[in-house]
């Protein structure tokens, strides 16, 4: 039930029990102000009888004195007190009159017996009246008899009995009204009982619905509030009930749900900011190694073909010096000397060459002339230009691929020629199927390379000990230009320890490979 219907109940039932409590406090007041009244008027009623019972045996005393010893006063006193009497019979005939509109006609009764006592009276006092009249004419034991006679019969038993009925029937309404008053008392006190038992039914049943309906409830509601407000968002508060309590706790409950839901929602999208923020500081921390990578690559590329380039520039600028100084030459003289300048200037542009191949790989605009080939021709062929008795093992019939194959040439003889001058005396040439391609690889058995070497060994002309001392008429171009080779044809290059000593130099060239730029 909703909380503004139980406390209109409530309030409607303590209502009409306080109007139940006036009314019965009304009614009750005004009955016992009814009996008091009945009460009044019965005890004014018998007390006028009484009066009237006094003022009459005096009226009928005087007139008995007036028969005995005379009439000295002449008629005053009895005139008096027929006065006295007949104004007693007026007020409790006006007594009578507020009890009948008290009461109802039920106290006609008295009034007719009041009427009769009024009649008898009068008859007595024209009988004495008629005997002092003849009190002169007839004799004294006459009249002596009639005052008797009309002291027994007409006073003594019926007057008397007159009044005494009249008062009897006062001292009995006084009576039933006592019963009346005592009845409705006890009857007006069972009201009373029970309403106080149904006020204080009602005033419990209404403790027991508030802790119920809304004590438990709202303490139920504020817990939850509090779970809120220290930031737990995954308990629900769920108040039982359809009163508004429930419907502030389920409201509290789907905010709460979009608080939670918003609150996730912020932290993923916070997350994903990390996230985001820091794979873009790797990237740019990255692209900033790779920038300054790329300037010292570039001041060492310089360096690099300041140094490379002096010797061939110097040869060539040697020869001609010589060509040019002193006297003429002979013919063969100048041919040897243009010999030695082109051998040199040849040397210059392999060297340019390859540099520029590189940079263009390193620059992601690698140039490359793709046909379809076969590999394993290609690798026979080149293996047999070297003019040495190198052995081929492989365990393919045909290895077609699309490639350069001038390009593929030259990774094979800077290989072979690497092994040769760096490497022992046993050389051996390995063509293997591999599930993306293949693999050319050049096995040798000399002292090989240190892992740090081998780190170091794909950098623009680095040369490791071993071969700045055997072998110093090389660049330190060989293996950079196999890996650039290896990874514009979508491969790749290393370098790795043989089983039982030597050296492996590698490549991996793909069946179809996937290149960033071709020619």
């Amino acid at each position: 039930m909703r909380i503004v219907n139980l406390v209109n109940l409530f309030a409607i039932t303590m209502l009409m029990l306080s109007l139940g409590g006036a009314a019965i406090a009304i009614w009750t007041a005004g009955r016992a102000e009814f009996f008091n009244q009945r009460i009044t008027l019965a005890h004014n009623s018998y007390e006028r009888h009484l009066l009237l019972a006094s003022n009459t045996y005096q009226l009928f005393k005087q007139y008995g004195d007036a028969m005995m010893i005379g009439d000295r006063d002449l008629g005053s006193g009895e005139a008096e007190l027929i006065g006295r009497t007949r104004a007693n019979i007026s007020d409790i005939r006006g007594i009578i009159g507020e009890e009948i509109d008290l009461v109802g006609e039920e106290e006609i009764e008295e009034l007719e017996l009041l009427s009769r006592i009024e009649i008898k009276i009068e008859e007595l006092i024209v009988k004495f009246e008629a005997i002092i009249a003849g009190q002169s004419l007839d004799t004294p034991s006459q009249t002596w008899a009639m005052l008797s006679t009309v002291l027994d019969d007409e006073i003594d038993r019926d007057f008397r009995a007159m009044i005494a009925d009249a008062l009897e029937e006062e001292l009995e309404e006084v009576g039933e009204t006592r019963e009346e008053a005592m009845a409705h008392t006890v009857f007006a006190n069972r009201i009373t009982y029970g309403f106080a038992v149904l006020a204080i039914a009602v005033t419990l049943c209404a403790l027991w619905s508030y802790r119920g309906q809304i004590t438990a409830p709202l303490g139920h509601l504020m817990c939850g509030v509090r779970s809120f407000a220290a930031g737990r968002f995954d308990t629900p508060i769920q108040v039982a009930g359809r009163n508004e309590i429930a419907e502030v706790g389920q409201v509290l409950d789907d905010m709460a749900t979009q608080v939670e839901a918003r609150t996730r929602a912020l932290t993923d999208h916070n997350l994903e900011l990390e996230r985001a923020v820091r794979d873009r500081t790797d990237d740019l921390q990255r692209m900033l190694v790779k920038a300054q990578t790329s300037e010292a690559n570039r001041r060492q590329l310089l360096a690099d073909v300041s140094h490379e380039l002096r010797t061939p520039l110097t040869i060539i600028q040697g020869e001609s010096d010589i060509a040019l100084r002193g006297g003429d030459k002979t013919a063969q003289e100048y041919r040897d000397a243009l010999c030695r300048a082109r051998d040199a200037a040849a040397h210059t542009a392999r060297l340019v060459d390859d540099l520029l191949f590189i940079s263009r790989k390193e620059a992601g605009g690698a140039r490359l002339a793709l046909q379809h080939l076969d590999l394993e021709v290609l690798l026979a062929d080149t293996v047999a230009m070297m003019h040495g008795d190198v052995p081929i093992l492989s365990d393919v019939d045909a290895a077609p691929t699309i490639g350069d194959p001038l390009r593929l040439r030259q990774c094979i003889i800077a290989l072979l020629q690497n092994a040769r001058h760096h490497g022992g005396t046993e050389i051996v040439v390995r063509l293997d199927h591999t599930p993306a391609g293949y693999r050319i690889a050049v096995e040798d058995d000399g002292p090989g390379m240190s892992d740090a070497e081998k780190e170091r060994a794909f950098e623009r002309f680095f040369r490791g000990p071993n071969a700045t001392a055997n072998y110093v008429e090389g660049s330190g171009l060989g293996l950079p230009v196999v890996r650039s080779i290896a990874e514009a044809h979508g491969g790749a290059a290393w370098l790795e320890n043989r089983p039982g000593g030597g050296m492996i130099a590698a490549i991996a060239v793909p069946k179809r490979p996937m290149l960033k730029a071709v020619s």
